[in-house]
C-alpha cells in the first residue's frame, strides 16, 4: 500500500462542493442525497478531509 504524503492542512487542495458531490460515493462512501443533506447550507471550497468530517458528524446526529 502506498504511503500518503504528509501535507500540511493549509496545503491540501480545496474543491468545489459540486466536484466532491460528483464523487461522493468514491470519496466518502455516501450517496449524493446523503452528501446533499450533510452539506446543506455550505458554500465555497473544502478539502476532502474537511468534508469527510462534516459528513461523519452529520451521520452521527440523532434522528428526531
Amino acid at each position: 500500500m502506498p504511503k500518503k504524503a504528509n501535507v500540511a492542512p493549509s496545503e491540501r487542495p480545496k474543491f468545489a462542493l459540486s466536484e466532491l458531490r460528483e464523487n461522493s460515493y468514491q470519496l466518502f462512501g455516501v450517496t449524493s442525497a446523503a452528501f446533499d443533506g450533510a452539506t446543506d447550507g455550505l458554500h465555497g471550497k473544502y478539502t476532502i478531509e474537511e468534508v469527510r468530517g462534516i459528513i461523519d458528524t452529520w451521520l452521527k446526529k440523532e434522528v428526531m
